[in-house]
């Protein structure tokens, strides 16, 4: 039902009393004025209701209702629109009418007292308009509740969205440093092997020094070098031991392992370092104990290891080498270069280990997130819910409120009618009386 305008200029006489009142009759008649004024101006002829709406109805609905008297017309997008064809002149009256309800354009001087917005309207008129401007309050306070809720949400997404980058960031500092430290480690470990490197040089050249010193000795005269070679032989037993020839074949299983063997008819004693065998020097007082002066036990040991068996009685299990069959007759080049291609090997699979280990983490840092993400929006989804029925529930309890208000005016309104009734009754009979 649409209200009539006399009835809404009426309802401005108490708005201005009040300041927020003032404020929406001056916003009302700034508007009505622009329009007459600069009737061919666009923007005045089109109104923002979502920032406008909130100020012209802070007290009542009356300034809205005179904005659509004077032509304007809401469009599903919530703006008020004023048609290039609506009637100026009705415009310009509805702003003398404003001027004359509020005391000349100066709300808060009126010269008359506030009437009854509601005069001339019957009982279930005014129940209806009442019933409306509570509707239109309430989608007011509900629209600027939606938007003050929407506001928070943006900005509690943007909070999470800069905590989850700053996570992420910090993560990805950890890795690096976690990456740096072991590159920071290979370095140390090829600086290592480096010096080991340089070390087994020294050896080399300690036991070539060694080597050479039997021929120092030569200095001393044939006669004491004879008679020293014969002292040192009497004690080694050079037919037992294994040729020299039989080191070009054979591997050493460790560094610093120790062969003593027939060379030249002199026991040698050769030492792995690693690479290849190296003299040390001539052997003192080396001989094989007999067979025959071991126990029954320790000669069964003795044939075990010979036939190439293990204690148990298998073969005994020879630890494959990895390097080449023939890394003995390489060069000093060939194996500098076999050593520094393994150590880029290694150092390729340390990378691609590395690499695994950062997808690995990056992964389940994803699903991570992916999992924190689906849990804010649950928790979002329930929050919507709780809010929605919340709200339902509040207009469940404003209508049965306005309900119960209803029904006690119309119970005061019958028994007030009742009690007319009775004391015009009680006069009749007092009338008739007499």
């Amino acid at each position: 039902m649409s209200i009539p305008l006399p009835i809404c200029l009426e309802n401005l006489v108490p708005l201005a009393q009040t300041p927020k009142g003032q404020t929406s009759i001056r916003l009302l008649r700034k508007i009505l004025t622009n329009v007459v004024k600069s009737p061919h101006e666009a923007k005045f002829r089109k109104l923002n209701a979502t920032k406008l709406m909130p100020k012209l109805a802070a007290e009542n609905l009356a300034p809205i209702y005179i904005i659509e008297h004077a032509g304007f017309t809401k469009d599903p997008a919530g703006k008020y629109i004023l048609p290039g064809d609506a009637d100026l002149t009705k415009i310009s009256t509805i702003v003398q009418a404003i001027d004359g309800v509020t005391g000349g354009g100066t709300p808060g001087a009126s010269g008359g007292g506030a009437s009854d917005p509601y005069a001339g309207l019957s009982k279930k008129e005014r129940e209806e308009l009442e019933w409306k401007q509570e509707q239109k309050r309430l989608e007011i306070q509900a629209e600027k509740r939606k938007k003050e809720r929407d506001a928070r949400r943006a900005k509690e997404a943007e909070e999470r969205k800069k905590a989850e980058e700053a996570k992420r960031a910090e993560e990805a500092k950890k890795a690096e440093e976690a990456t740096a430290m072991e590159v920071e480690n290979a370095k140390a470990e090829t600086e290592q092997e480096g010096v080991a490197e340089e070390n087994t040089g020294e050896d080399k050249e300690n036991n070539v020094m060694k080597v050479d010193e039997p021929e120092r000795e030569g200095e001393l005269g044939e006669h004491d070098k004879k008679d020293k070679q014969k002292e040192k032989s009497s004690s080694v037993d050079v037919s037992k031991l294994p040729p020299k020839s039989s080191l070009d074949t054979k591997l050493g299983s460790k560094k610093g392992e120790v062969q003593v063997v027939n060379d030249g008819g002199k026991p040698m004693v050769y030492q792995w370092n690693g690479d290849q065998w190296t003299c040390v020097g001539e052997a003192m007082d080396v001989q094989e104990k007999p067979d025959e002066e071991l126990d029954d036990d320790m000669k069964d040991i003795v044939k075990r290891l010979k036939a190439g068996k293990s204690f148990a009685g298998a073969p005994a299990k020879k630890k494959k080498s990895k390097k080449p069959a023939n890394f003995a007759q390489m060069t000093l080049e060939e194996k500098h270069a076999y050593a520094v291609k393994e150590r880029e090997k290694k150092q390729r699979a340390l990378e691609r280990q590395r690499e695994k280990n950062r997808k690995e983490v990056g992964k389940a840092a994803v699903m991570l997130a992916e999992q924190t993400e689906w849990q804010k929006l649950q928790a979002a989804a329930a929050a919507k819910r709780k809010a929605e029925k919340e709200s339902r529930r509040a207009k469940k309890k404003l209508l049965a409120r306005m309900k119960r208000e209803r029904a006690q005016r119309n119970k005061e309104i019958a028994e007030e009618n009742k009690r007319l009734l009775a004391e015009q009754a009680e006069r009749r009979r007092q009338q008739g009386l007499k």
